[in-house]
């Protein structure tokens, strides 16, 4: 029997014993509930405490807790931050609670005496989510999602070519592509979107970032490999009612961001979001008479409706991109009549996308909801002599209904969802259509054990099954399982299987800067793997003040591959499925401490051993992913939190470069088999007035720079023409200036 298939049949039995153990033990000695406030929204981690006793709890990030019961009638007292406490008669008999907190608490001055970091993992959750707040991507410009991160050791973020600005993440050693990105939990900005996905979320309107590492849950759809990006957006009902965001850098690049927002009345509120950014300068400080940064325009809109019943709940939003981009030779080049190599790249883009809930169940711990979205995305590009168009048409819908099996203890969620891809693609006068059409139905257990904040046993058992029309039947069964050893220490593992419907030319842009020919060797398969975890996390106190301490360990083993082999030839570009193995290993270990009062310091290294069979060189390292990776950043705030420093130092460490031997002599000097390793180091402050902050500093202050990544520049109409070997910056040092400004309260969330 293979692996996957003891894995399979391991995850369905433990799911059944749980639920013939779940219906024989109802836990007579526990009270079990959840804590929300007016808007029916979480409160993690609130604290639940019997009134006259040191008896109590911490809810978990769900707002649900479990207490021991009391003899005799006796009150519960809620207590959270902001919140006036509440005092809960409770009787003997009762079994679950759902409790609602109301009435915030003006606070005219608050000494905070402890507080969360703002970059942490979660000791109370059986999935090994990285939650990235509001602060911590004030700490850098962050201007997009793709600069969200610099201040991260999980994500790495590197441009995938010397000339587009395309960025492009990774995620245990792995591409982007097989990170799912989702935006408020929905599947977000895939297919003709890849190339720029990163940049179409300003920073402005990020309330936070959830990582969540290897096999995650079912519910998002089968597509998740290493990991799911879930980004949050600032709502409506919590944004300021005004916004400005303004940011300006010396290389010429202006971005600026608007927020409107108002409450209609106690159920409906309603956002506008706006974003304008241009850089229009032409660059070339290496002399390879190449722009080292395109131009480009982009305008981004989203409106957001939102409403809040007591039995009904729901939103919608509409979000428009404009995005222009024009990238390659100097304008100057082609004054003499000389021809110019140019790159355009032109996307529009109408998605609308919503959420509904019902709220009317008696029972507190039923809910049943469903999300949609429809996206129209066209592309219309050209590199060099060859162009590239192509339209996308989706839609998305699902529906989660959630319960339990005899006590809150044992939760399960079942859910349909449909998915709808229509793709008009060519490239290069090639047809790449397709159509794509895959409903499926899931189901997720999940076991809470004792409360989180002594030892206990958690699971959380995922299956769901798919019908591809072009690959046919997909399992995918998912296993999450957890062991508190007390409150602050959590180890975690996982297990789990991912697909994914490879997009090969919009996901490969970058291989298109070059004149290499695109073969596509034979059909394509689904991608398919396995992902396999171990995470520790220690939460505490060292010296006084608080900590925490995270061991990642991570292998991706592929079923299936779509290989970009630019190794075998460089006149060529092929595309075939795996002929052996593929995997990734990775593992990290960082260290985030609140050294004194106001200044934390955090301290990460990674290693990632990510190879891949090529069709002609057999197993091989994977280019461009460098083993070692190091991390070191020091923020502090000034008592008076007039003043926030921050500074970054990244190391990054050798890569392997694409093989040189195919090249003419002349050229070898540019691509050697390994890259340097090298350093880059940031710097931001911020200072604070009473409705407005400025901020500036500088990025890439050891002016590393790549010299001349571009292979044979001297003829970009050659066979030779390669730009595609980016392993560091092509821009050194730059500064930055930007002002948040707002009205309607007297601190920014953004």
């Amino acid at each position: 029997m293979r692996l996957h298939n003891i894995f399979i049949f391991l995850a369905l039995s433990c799911c059944f014993a749980n639920h013939s153990f779940a219906q024989e033990n109802h836990h007579h000695t526990l009270i079990t509930g959840t804590v929300v406030n007016e808007k029916g929204e979480p409160l993690a981690a609130a604290t639940i405490q019997w009134e006259g006793t040191d008896s109590g709890v911490v809810a978990d990030m769900d707002g649900r807790f479990s207490i021991e019961k009391q003899a005799n009638p006796a009150n519960l007292i809620i207590s959270y931050v902001g919140y006036s406490p509440v005092s809960i008669p409770v009787e003997p008999h009762e079994d679950n609670l759902l409790i609602e907190v109301s009435g915030i608490l003006e606070l005219v001055e608050v000494e905070v005496a402890e507080k969360m970091l703002d970059s942490y993992v979660s000791t109370l959750s059986t999935l090994n989510v990285e939650s990235i707040t509001s602060k911590e991507l004030k700490k850098a410009p962050c201007c997009n999602l793709a600069e969200s991160f610099e201040t991260n050791a999980s994500v790495d973020v590197s441009y995938s070519d010397a000339i587009t600005g395309a960025r492009e993440i990774q995620l245990l050693g792995l591409r982007g592509i097989y990170t799912q990105l989702m935006v408020e939990n929905r599947p977000a900005y895939y297919g003709l979107a890849t190339p720029f996905a990163m940049e179409y979320l300003p920073g402005t309107w990020l309330e936070g970032i959830q990582i969540s590492k290897g096999a995650s849950t079912v519910r998002n759809g089968f597509q998740s490999i290493t990991g799911q990006i879930n980004t949050e957006l600032v709502k409506p009902f919590n944004d300021k009612p005004f916004f400005l965001n303004l940011f300006a850098t010396d290389a010429g690049r202006y971005e600026a961001n608007l927020h409107l927002n108002r409450k209609l009345n106690d159920t409906w509120s309603t956002g506008l979001l706006l974003h304008s950014s241009t850089q229009q300068s032409e660059f070339d400080h290496d002399g390879d008479t190449f722009m080292d940064m395109p131009q480009k325009k982009q305008l981004n809109g989203l409106f957001r409706l939102f409403y809040e019943g007591e039995i009904i709940c729901g939103q919608v939003n509409v979000q428009g991109i404009v995005d222009r981009r024009e990238s390659g030779q100097l304008s100057s080049i082609g004054e003499g009549g000389h021809p110019v190599y140019r790159i355009e790249q032109d996307a529009d883009r109408v998605e609308a996308w919503g959420k509904l809930g019902y709220k009317g169940f008696e029972e507190p711990y039923r809910s049943l909801g469903s999300m949609f979205s429809a996206t129209w995305h066209r592309t219309n590009s050209e590199y060099g002599l060859r162009p590239h168009e192509g339209e996308q048409r989706s839609f998305f819908a699902n529906l989660l209904y959630a319960t339990i099996i005899g006590t809150t203890d044992h939760q399960i969620n079942y859910g349909l969802q449909y998915q709808y891809d229509q793709y008009r693609e060519s490239f290069d006068q090639e047809s790449f259509d397709r159509t794509e059409s895959v409903p499926g139905a899931f189901a997720e257990y999940t076991f809470n054990g004792q409360p989180a904040t002594a030892k206990g046993f958690g699971v959380i058992l995922g299956l769901r099954l798919d019908h591809h029309n072009q690959h046919g039947l997909l399992l995918t069964p998912r296993a999450n399982l957890r062991y508190n050893f007390d409150e602050n220490t959590i180890l975690r593992a996982s297990a789990g299987r991912g697909y994914r419907s490879a997009n090969i030319i919009a996901e490969n842009v970058s291989a298109l800067v070059s004149n290499r020919t695109v073969k596509v060797l034979e059909n394509l398969d689904m991608e398919d793997a396995w992902n396999y975890g171990l995470n520790l996390t220690h939460n505490g106190k060292w010296a006084g003040r608080s900590f925490s301490f995270v061991i990642d360990l991570y292998r991706t083993d592929f079923v299936n591959q779509v290989v970009v082999d630019m190794d075998q030839d460089y006149r060529f570009l092929y595309f075939y499925n795996l002929r052996g193995r593929s995997y990734s290993n990775s593992a990290l270990v960082s260290l985030n401490w609140e050294v004194l009062k106001g200044w934390n310091v955090k301290v990460a290294y990674k290693y990632n051993d990510v190879r891949t069979t090529f069709a002609d060189d057999g197993l091989l390292e994977r280019p461009l992913v460098p083993r070692h990776r190091g991390l070191l950043t020091s923020d502090y705030e000034t008592p008076g939190k007039k003043w926030l420093f921050s500074a970054q130092a990244q190391w990054t460490g050798t890569q392997r470069l694409l093989d040189p031997g195919h090249l003419p002599a002349e050229y070898h000097q540019h691509n050697g088999e390994q890259a340097p390793d090298y350093i880059l180091a940031n710097f931001q402050a911020t200072y604070r007035f009473s409705k407005f902050e400025i901020y500036a500093g500088g990025e890439n202050l050891t002016d590393f720079r790549q010299h001349r990544p571009i292979i044979a520049w001297q003829d970009p109409f050659g066979p030779y023409f390669d730009a595609t070997q980016v392993y560091g910056p092509t821009m050194g040092a730059r500064g930055y200036i930007g002002i948040r400004w707002w009205i309607g309260g007297d601190e920014v969330k953004h």
